[in-house]
């Protein structure tokens, strides 16, 4: 068997047997009982688990639009505040330009 190693052989044939074995389980009543109660509770952890991922994308969309509104009104604050200070600074400048222009004057 150079081909196909010893392992991979007995992992096929353990699977062939495990096939088998559920076969034979699966016609026992009590078996598919079970089986079927494990899929039921397996549905209803994925069915929790969705809605919890569901939640935390729901918040972290919420999170991003916040931060987003938060940046256009620092933004808007940041372009109001510079065009303030630029009048402000105009008016200084003029006013004490004007005091510069007046102190000689007086001297």
């Amino acid at each position: 068997m150079g081909w196909i190693s010893w392992t991979k052989a007995a992992w096929f044939a353990g699977g062939i047997a495990a096939a088998g074995a559920a076969t034979l389980a699966s016609k026992s009543p009590s078996v598919h009982k079970a089986a079927v109660n494990v899929v039921a509770k397996g549905l209803a952890v994925n069915d929790c688990i969705q809605n919890a991922t569901q939640t935390i994308m729901d918040d972290a969309d919420d999170l991003r639009a916040e931060a987003k509104r938060k940046a256009k009104i620092d933004a808007a604050v940041a372009e109001r505040l510079a065009a303030i200070e630029n009048d402000i600074r105009e008016e200084v400048e003029a006013s004490v330009d004007a005091a510069t222009v007046a102190e000689p004057a007086q001297a």
